[in-house]
């Protein structure tokens, strides 16, 4: 039984509509990129108190803030570029008991609860450096994950984390944050690792596995505006088995469910590792975009119109991103040394060595506050990135000149002219969209190979997705194959280097999809690609004096992923 009365509240979707012709209805200019984390364990966690971690939010926050804390071995630890905004989402389910030891308090949860937001408020520093008052709801069973963050926009009021202990239906998670919105409490959930949701993150049914209705798709757009696409325990943009002309699509992929002890349908555990491979149709965030608009022709609505953020998930209370200074994504007890790194065995029973150092959220705002960055969450103005800092702009309209990338006035125009990431065009009149992109290199990290145009649209029932390589490092041009060569690797494995010698520090495009037509709907969002870079592992590997393993990829590409721009016919 549904725990809360079912009750509809309009979707806010700010700037993102733009009629054939007309100019763009939203905020003014967004000014600035700011970069996060959405996703970060303390002690508080109970599986993080497990694997040995001993750090606070207080802790999480001056790390992220670019402070030195305390390490294991001895030393301190701090990131060499501070996060500009941070959410610790502790696990809900029975918050901090692990950590209390035997014999809690009955009031343990609600004491850590106050805790979590009293560091939030802490650590606010407006225009500086942002916090979120946030919790993980953790739904995972053998038959996968469904996992969610909530985040809330301020720290007044706030209620008491609902958890799967009070329900494991998603739709009842929706219910709750529509009641405390009409009590003034307002809050967002993020889907993450629908990678290992065996299909159930974007299956085409609700819960309980009836159809769907747009009463169903307005309460999920209005609560989960944006996605997680990449984390520690992979990424979730597509697989090679949705995407076979891809050839980037086969990358940091964690293709073994959460939570399971045997293979679904086995008789018990594989040889040497117990492994459950999850099913990838409803698990990847491509799929479900395009799926989504496939519904919107047909049926009048979409449940899948979502933007995009990264996260780390790291359970050590450090967001370590960086990929040569990666201390422990797990614990103490687990692998914050080097050594434990390259040995074990975490809870999900893959070698460690298959966690990725990822990801982080980039928003568009004016300002480093609360309110400007809960606004760009929920209008979608945002992008993941796999812990690079790639600066990147994307913006879709009727009008734009050849030219518009000319001038120091190119962003407001862009706004002007059209949508930014996260936006809506609509009805054609008889002309191609025109997207304008452009992209910067993370100022100490690689240069990139690429920007990328990856289109998604649907025709008589069937969906379809083409990507387009629409600006190319180095003079590349794309071949008659329709595929672009190789930008080049100039990594050392043994040394665990690389250089900048191929690659450009930023690119740019204005482009016009050859294949549109006004009567189809589509979905194109962008992805930026670095040249090849040392993994985290191969850091560890060349610092052991090791060679490098030979079950992960010693290399890596770097890239980020902009929130989507929709078109919809007037139709």
């Amino acid at each position: 039984m549904r725990r809360f009365a079912k009750k509809l509240w309009p979707v806010t979707l700010l700037a993102t509509g733009v009629a054939a012709g007309a100019a763009a209805q939203g905020p003014a200019v967004s000014e600035n990129v700011y970069f996060g984390d959405l996703h970060l364990h303390t002690r508080y966690s109970n599986d993080a108190a497990t694997f040995g971690t001993t750090r606070t939010p207080d802790d999480a926050y001056r790390y992220a803030k670019g402070e030195a804390v305390p390490h294991v071995g001895g030393i301190e630890i701090r990131l060499r570029t501070p996060l500009d905004f941070l959410a610790v989402t502790d696990h809900a389910e029975n918050i901090g008991r692990r950590q209390a030891g035997p014999n809690p308090p009955p009031n343990l949860g609600q004491a850590v609860w106050a805790d979590i937001v009293a560091a939030a408020v802490r650590h606010y520093a407006p225009g500086e450096f942002t916090t979120f008052a946030a919790y993980e709801w953790t739904v995972g069973t053998r038959e996968g994950n469904l996992h969610r963050n909530v985040i809330f926009a301020g720290t007044d009021d706030l209620p008491f984390p609902f958890s799967r202990l009070d329900s494991d239906n998603p739709e009842d998670l929706w219910d709750f944050l529509d009641t405390q919105r009409a009590a003034g409490v307002e809050a967002l959930a993020i889907p993450h690792n629908s990678n290992v949701s065996n299909g159930k993150m974007f299956a085409l049914v609700d819960f309980a596995g009836a159809p769907m209705t747009a009463d169903y798709a307005a309460q999920r757009l209005r609560n989960e505006p944006v996605v997680e696409i990449t984390q520690a325990k992979g990424t979730s943009e597509t697989h090679p088995v949705l995407s076979p002309n891809d050839e980037f699509a086969d990358f940091e992929l964690f293709p073994e469910l959460l939570l399971a002890n045997r293979p679904i349908g086995g008789d018990g555990p594989r040889a040497g590792v117990v492994r459950v491979d999850g099913l990838v149709p409803g698990s990847y965030v491509r799929e479900a975009l395009v799926n989504g608009v496939r519904m919107q022709a047909d049926r009048g609505f979409n449940p899948f119109q979502f933007g995009f953020v990264g996260a780390t998930d790291f359970h050590s209370g450090t967001s370590a991103v960086e990929e040569d200074n990666m201390t422990s994504m797990s614990g103490d007890a687990v692998d914050a040394t080097l050594e434990e790194r390259l040995v074990t065995n975490t809870w999900s029973r893959l070698p460690f060595v298959a966690r990725s150092a990822a990801g982080l959220t980039a928003a568009w705002a004016n300002e480093n506050t609360r309110e400007e960055l809960y606004a760009a969450f929920r209008r979608r103005e945002t992008y993941a990135t796999t812990g690079t800092r790639i600066n990147v702009r994307f913006f879709g309209g009727w009008d734009y000149a050849d030219d518009v990338l000319d001038g120091d006035d190119w962003v407001a125009r862009g706004y002007a002219g059209g949508v930014p990431m996260g936006g809506v065009l609509r009805g054609a009149e008889g002309e191609a969209p025109v997207f304008v992109v452009r992209a910067a290199k993370d100022p100490v990290a690689a240069n990139l190979d690429r920007i990328q145009v990856v289109k998604g649209w649907t025709a008589e029932g069937e969906t379809f997705e083409r990507i387009y390589d629409v600006a190319l490092s180095d003079g590349r041009r794309v071949g008659p194959t329709g595929k672009a060569p190789p930008v080049g690797n100039t990594v050392d494995v043994m040394l665990a280097t690389y250089t900048n010698d191929i690659g450009a520090a930023s690119l740019e495009a204005v482009w016009r999809d050859p294949d549109f037509d006004p009567d189809v709907h589509a979905v194109y969002y962008v992805r930026v690609i670095e040249i090849p870079t040392p993994r985290w592992s191969t850091y560890d590997t060349a610092a052991a004096g090791l060679p490098p393993r030979g079950d992960v990829m010693p290399t890596l590409q770097e890239r980020a992923y902009t929130s989507p721009i929709w078109y919809m016919p007037d139709n």
